[in-house]
């Protein structure tokens, strides 16, 4: 397998939840493939081992044994510990992190320090916890992580809403994580759940709207292209599969996404497994707010939901858009996806 120069967006299809998968660049001084994971959805449990076997599945189509012959996961993160977001996370821990440094793959886990009641969450916390080999991270806003030329910047949660997670008003959603990722002048937000008191707070830390110079630092973070709003980005996965509460016109205004992805089931999955949310993912009002955001900004804005399309993987070589896209309904689990999934890498 050639090497790759670009960063790849993977969005697996788990029907109603949030799986991603970001392939970052190689770095070109070592053969190693680098990978970070972002929610291990899904809502029903027979969807929850399909971001394990993707992975699974990309690994060996990127571990050649001559260019490429190992891999590292940077990091997992779980935006948040709602089940559609942690369902998969046990068992693609058991299958990637192990307590013998050799074997493990796990380099660091992301958490957004939301306290939960749920024993299976917290169980998995402690497994990571009791692994010394995994560096275990509770994000806040302005947080920044450097891969290569690959940087995440973290949006959410703010300092001022993990404050209060204790107390009343917050919810798991706003707890999100939400991460911005830049590669050259390539940028996609990454969104959990977040909710209107998380989007509130980070227009209130990110405001500004009108280009800057970068002054040299330490880390060279001054040699980068960055969006005159903090906020805008090509790429946008919709907060909270695209539901009424997930976000609203004045944050997609400054966001002003020529993207858009809403990881949720099918039309006929939501009727045949979780019929009492027909018609919420994603919501009518959603689709009435993206046909006004396409009149404010003048822009036709790319519509994809995985349910509908399958997996989607977005290649980006550094500039706005993306060098290509592909979509392709196969599902992860399936006999012959790592052929699949070898045929649509190589294609893109």
């Amino acid at each position: 397998m050639p090497s790759n120069r670009d960063l790849r967006v993977h969005f697996v299809n788990v029907n109603h939840g949030d799986a991603t998968i970001l392939e970052f660049p190689d770095d070109g001084l070592s053969p190693i493939a680098r990978f970070g994971v972002i929610d291990f959805g899904a809502k029903k449990a027979d969807d929850r081992g399909l971001i394990r076997d993707y992975l699974n599945a990309l690994i060996q189509v990127r571990v050649d044994g001559v260019q490429i012959t190992d891999y590292v996961i940077e990091f997992a993160c779980c935006t948040h510990p709602h089940n559609d977001h942690y369902g998969g996370l046990k068992r693609f821990m058991d299958v990637f992190s192990d307590r013998v440094n050799t074997k493990n793959r796990v380099n660091a886990f992301w958490d957004c320090g939301f306290r939960t009641n749920s024993p299976e969450y917290n169980q998995i916390l402690v497994d990571i916890l009791a692994n010394q080999n995994i560096r275990f991270l509770r994000l806040g806003s302005g947080s920044e992580f450097k891969f290569g030329n690959v940087r995440i910047a973290v949006l959410a949660p703010s300092v001022d809403l993990r404050n209060r997670f204790d107390t009343y008003g917050i919810g798991k959603n706003d707890a999100s994580i939400v991460l911005k990722v830049k590669f050259g002048n390539s940028f996609v937000i990454l969104t959990g759940d977040a909710e209107f008191a998380s989007w509130g707070k980070s227009t209130e830390e990110f405001p500004r709207r009108e280009e800057i110079e970068f002054y040299a630092d330490a880390l060279g973070l001054a040699e980068r292209d960055e969006t005159a709003d903090q906020l805008k980005c090509d790429l946008l996965k919709l907060s909270h599969h695209g539901s009424m509460h997930g976000t609203s016109l004045e944050y997609l205004e400054r966001i002003k996404p020529n993207r858009i992805v809403i990881t949720a089931g099918s039309a006929a999955w939501y009727q045949a497994r979780v019929s009492n949310w027909v018609g919420m993912f994603p919501h009518p009002l959603i689709n009435t707010t993206l046909d006004v955001l396409e009149q404010s900004i003048n822009t036709n804005i790319d519509r994809k939901i995985t349910g509908d399309v399958g997996n989607i993987i977005y290649k980006y070589t550094g500039g706005w858009t993306p060098r290509s896209e592909t979509q392709f309904s196969d599902r992860a689990d399936s006999p012959n996806f790592q052929q699949v999934l070898n045929a649509e890498w190589t294609n893109l």
